[in-house]
């Protein structure tokens, strides 16, 4: 019988690094753990374990610098390193492949039996490659590799049965954190800037970025959990804090805002997943109407982020024909637009049938009351100010597409938020 394989788990959540050593151990896994990078450096030095999964977003010493360490290490050169990351962190994406990472999975989507799959995925392949059997590519690996074959009844069970402690171990977390974010999120709104500006800067800072560690840890327990929904909200509210926290001056009320509006709706997405009722898997479509080209750049790089499909036009009139011949799932609408303004195509579109409770986000340089007044008058579902950040599109989008599949259709077209 082969000697056990040894894999040292880098994992700030101590939740989490324990589910996962849980599970390695349970598939005959030697298993070593490290909350934060400068401990994991100090176990590679005393030793080389045959596979390192490594969290990229840790304490301190983050994953990149660990990684850059491996790659610096001649006798760690070689050693495979897989990484988990949120999507919509490209920089940091990219950051990893080029410090060597082996793999990149995706935190919230990641369930420990598809990470299991690709960790025996990548050793099996590195021992053929030794073997000089194959050529292991270089390129992103898809996070669950085909088994071989399916797995025994008694397997599946424990499966199962892992999973659903899981699910409710998630259950029984995730009120408490989404209330610590909120309790963080009051004190950040109520916070005024004063005398001692860089002073009070830092305390906002601090603040967003004990939310931020928050939402990491209940993102990769909602992947864990399977709350896949939950999850990819959770990731991209993680992200958009994480942007705030490197420039918190860019915390406005518009940013805020959207926050707050998406924190109260990811606790109405948890209790619709924890009961099933939301398992829509269409890929969601959305309409850009906008006659200024960096405008519609913009909302295309959250429309991205956000992994949502999309029509982009700058006329209005040509819009409207389009909305009767192709179903879209959000609407973004500038409200100053030659030929025809975005309140009347609001109030147009609302007459369109299976138009009444598609999500209609207005993308304005004004931001007062009044605008939100009329765009809430003309059918509007919410309004964004510009300039925003790319994430911040992308979190209102997943807000709104999640929001519109749960709630009854006299709500879900309901006034701006």
């Amino acid at each position: 019988m082969s000697a056990r394989k040894h894999i040292l788990i880098v994992e700030d959540d101590a939740i989490i690094a324990d589910l996962y050593q849980r599970k390695f151990v349970a598939e005959h896994f030697s298993v070593e753990l490290a909350g934060d990078g400068s401990t994991a450096m100090e176990s590679l030095k005393a030793r080389r374990p045959d596979l390192v999964l490594l969290d990229l977003q840790l304490p301190q010493v983050n994953g990149i610098e660990v990684l850059k360490f491996i790659r610096a290490t001649p006798e760690l050169r070689t050693l495979p390193v897989i990484v988990f990351t949120n999507a919509y962190l490209g920089n940091m994406v990219q950051s990893a492949w080029k410090a060597g990472a082996n793999k990149c999975l995706t935190k919230a989507i990641c369930t420990p039996r598809q990470v299991v799959d690709v960790v025996r995925h990548t050793l099996a392949e590195l021992a053929a490659k030794a073997a000089g059997e194959v050529s292991v590519s270089a390129a992103p690996v898809v996070p669950e590799p085909v088994r071989v074959a399916p797995p025994a009844p008694a397997e599946t069970e424990r499966e199962d049965a892992f999973q659903g402690e899981i699910r409710r171990q998630f259950m029984q977390t995730s009120p408490h954190m989404l209330v610590e974010v909120r309790q963080r999120l009051q004190a950040v709104v109520k916070s005024e800037a004063d005398a001692a500006y860089l002073r009070w800067l830092e305390e906002r800072a601090q603040l967003l970025r004990e939310m931020y560690r928050t939402l990491h840890s209940l993102t990769g327990k909602a992947g864990l959990a399977g709350f896949k929904q939950v999850a990819q909200l959770s990731s991209a509210l993680e992200a958009f804090l994480r942007e705030l926290t490197e420039a918190p001056q860019n915390a406005n009320s518009s940013s805020l805002r959207t926050f707050a509006h998406a924190m109260d709706f990811l606790s109405r997405l948890l209790e619709a997943e924890s009961n099933a009722e939301n398992e829509s898997t269409a890929t969601p479509l959305a309409l850009i109407v906008d006659d200024e080209v960096f405008s519609r750049r913009s909302i295309i790089s959250g429309l991205e982020k956000a992994g949502i499909a999309y029509v982009s036009l700058d006329n209005p009139v040509e819009a409207l024909e389009m909305l009767q011949r192709q179903h879209f799932d959000l609407v973004f609408l500038d409200i100053e637009m030659p030929e025809m303004d975005g309140f009347t195509l609001c109030q147009k579109l609302r007459q369109l049938p299976d138009y009444a409770r598609t999500p209609v986000v207005f993308v304005t340089g004004l931001n007062d009351f009044q605008m939100r007044a009329r765009s809430s008058l003309a059918g509007g579902s919410d309004i964004i100010a510009k300039p925003f950040l790319p994430i911040e599109l992308a979190v209102k989008s997943l807000t709104h597409m999640y929001k519109a599949r749960l709630l009854p259709a006299d709500k879900a077209a309901g006034g701006a938020t």
